[in-house]
């Protein structure tokens, strides 16, 4: 086996054996608390699950109404129901395909509903994009509001993740821009990179270069339509962010409102550098090291639970309920 392969084979196992250290620590920093988080949830009031649930079903209407304003670039007709749907169904593939499968379940939404292969593209890399620029907005907004109330070392681990954050859409945006630039990552590509698979890959980041440099292109003449996406992107953060506070605030009256706010959003850009698959075990142990300190682990640990049934497994089920009815439509159709 070459010295190439093996390094490739070692970085496939990097995001699995990340993923499995955060979810091992995370279950060595609650195994003592398991039975007291679980008597926590029972005592759940059903009251806060249905507003965890309601502020769960906004988001995706938000992110709906941000997809549909993205689509409007390529000026395809595309409903707000169906961007919400393109979420759900983009978060079921992430489930099953433990992350590997998010980015082509959602394109091939997109396709289906009528937008080119490339048109999907420019729309998934703006989501993407405009989600990581919305999280890094907030959390400098909130460190900026209640930066004295932090340690210097979260202040500063913030502060990086923020800049990576805002990095990964520099060089986005930057490769997107520069033709030449685009030109060299390809030239220096196909002269050192020789294994199919990973020309592939190449190929791959490529055509989203490309498509993405299309949408920009028609975006600079629909300016209004950057302003109502960043819009919706920063709407729909906040209704994610406020769900802790929501969750933590019938035991916790006193806890800060906006130092909530301003964790979560820490938690957001803290998790978004690590890679995990489908940011899985990076988010929760960002959170419990970050809340708990402030309300315990046990309350933490029972707000976090409540926030993920929000933002992973609500769209999950929705988007697996569109999975099986859309096949079963299909199935009908071909026979």
């Amino acid at each position: 086996m070459s010295e190439f392969t093996q390094k490739v084979k070692r970085q496939t196992f990097i995001k699995p054996l990340i993923f499995f250290f955060l979810i091992g620590f995370f279950v060595k920093y609650l195994w003592s608390s398991f039975d007291a988080i679980f008597l926590e949830i029972l005592e759940t009031s059903i009251w806060l699950v249905l507003a965890v649930l309601f502020l769960g079903i906004a988001y995706q209407f938000v992110e709906g109404k941000m997809v549909k304003t993205t689509v409007r670039i390529t000026d395809k007709p595309f409903r707000s129901v169906e961007g919400m749907m393109a979420s759900c169904y983009a978060a079921f593939y992430r489930v099953v395909t433990f992350g590997a499968g998010t980015w082509i379940a959602e394109i091939n939404f997109y396709h289906r509903k009528n937008l080119t292969v490339s048109e999907g593209v420019g729309v998934s890399i703006f989501r993407f994009m405009l989600f990581k620029t919305s999280a890094a907005f907030l959390a400098i907004l909130f460190l900026i509001m209640e930066m004295g109330l932090f340690s210097q070392r979260i202040i500063w681990v913030v502060i990086i993740c923020i800049a990576i954050n805002l990095a990964i859409n520099g060089v986005i945006l930057l490769a997107a821009l520069s033709m030449p630039l685009q030109i060299l990552f390809v030239t220096i590509c196909n002269r050192w990179i020789k294994q199919a698979a990973w020309r592939d890959k190449v190929d791959q980041v490529n055509t989203q270069i490309n498509a993405l440099r299309t949408m920009i292109h028609d975006l600079m003449h629909k300016k209004r339509l950057l302003v109502e996406m960043l819009f919706w992107g920063i709407t729909k953060a906040l209704i994610w962010f406020v769900i802790p506070y929501i969750c933590l605030r019938p035991d916790y009256p006193d806890f800060n409102f906006f130092v909530s706010l301003a964790l979560i959003s820490f938690v957001t850009v803290i998790s978004g550098v690590v890679p995990t698959p489908g940011g899985v075990g990076s988010f929760e142990v960002s959170y419990m090291l970050l809340f708990s300190p402030y309300v315990g682990k046990i309350d933490a640990a029972s707000s976090l639970l409540l926030y993920r049934f929000a933002t992973f497994i609500l769209p999950f089920l929705i988007g697996g309920i569109y999975v099986f009815v859309s096949r079963k439509k299909r199935l009908k159709i071909n026979r």
